[in-house]
């Protein structure tokens, strides 16, 4: 069997305007479910306890989203 590996991909400067308009919008529309919930409930968490902390976490998701790596998709051809 063949595999194909697909790079997924994505505008950065649009996943990064989305996790800053909510953080982990950015993650998701990049194909990270997890980690948009993650960083969605972690700058939630840090907005919550405390401004600064929240405000720090988010200005991470944002660059996570704009500058991180999508992952890639592997399809496997039969033959």
């Amino acid at each position: 069997m063949a595999d194909i590996i697909r790079e997924r991909r994505f505008n950065f400067l649009i996943a990064g305007v989305l996790s800053l308009v909510i953080p982990g919008l950015g993650q998701l529309y990049k194909g990270q479910f997890l980690r948009a919930v993650l960083w969605f409930l972690m700058v939630g968490a840090g907005y919550w306890f405390f401004f600064i902390p929240g405000f720090v976490l988010h200005f991470f998701c944002v660059l996570g989203a704009a500058f991180g790596s999508a992952g890639s998709d592997r399809i496997r051809l039969p033959g």
